[in-house]
């Protein structure tokens, strides 16, 4: 129980002799605001361990125990017609949708930038990337606020990310031996027999790099 001179996280303040050292309060006090930011901005160890904690639920497979994958782990994601494998190695966070900003005469696969962990990225709409129709940018019916931004490793390049409609999961997936056939454009190197496209990450960072 909080006493009457205990601080709102419930400990005691801290004292010189008889007084209250109300400089270490206001210290600690924006020390355990800034670490709520930190948490409602989706950074901080809080945020990370809530992250880690839904991959792994993802992760999880019926598979028996002994059951060897030759797959590749890849996030299966949709796009508002289109179901996508991404390799997971080129993958970083993945977040909900935050705040987009336009950006005039950008290119018609940008949908604007945004803000993830501090960093400020280019977000590129994976449909359009595709030649598909993806989210539709400002406008009556626009799209482009919803779905979940996934960040790309982009080693030393500007950071970037890509905007899916969903996420489903994560899974092993082994690509069909055939290659994707030339109207599936640049970036799908296979389909698989139930019409999920494998995406060429290769060809999709050094696109979003230049």
């Amino acid at each position: 129980m909080m006493g009457a001179g205990d601080l709102p996280d419930g400990t005691a303040p801290p004292v010189q002799g008889a007084r209250v050292d109300w400089e270490a309060v206001r210290h600690r006090m924006a020390r355990r605001n800034a670490e709520l930011w930190e948490v409602f901005d989706g950074r901080g160890p809080w945020a990370d361990a809530v992250l880690e904690r839904r991959a792994a639920e993802l992760a999880e497979r019926p598979d028996a125990p002994d059951a060897k994958s030759t797959g590749i782990p890849m996030l299966v994601a949709r796009g508002e017609a289109t179901v996508y494998g991404l390799e997971l190695r080129h993958l970083g966070h993945i977040v909900p949708m935050p705040r987009l900003a336009r950006v005039p005469g950008a290119a018609p696969a940008v949908l604007g930038v945004i803000a993830v962990a501090g960093r400020v990225m280019r977000l590129f709409d994976l449909d359009r990337l595709c030649g598909g129709v993806g989210a539709t940018p400002g406008g009556e019916g626009s799209r482009e606020d919803a779905g979940y931004a996934v960040v790309l490793r982009m080693g030393g390049a500007r950071p970037a990310a890509l905007r899916v409609s969903a996420v489903d999961r994560v899974a092993d997936i082994e690509p069909p031996r055939a290659d994707a056939p030339e109207e599936a454009g640049q970036f799908v190197k296979a389909i698989t027999k139930d019409r999920m496209a494998i995406l060429d990450m290769g060809a999709l960072l050094e696109f979003v790099k230049s």
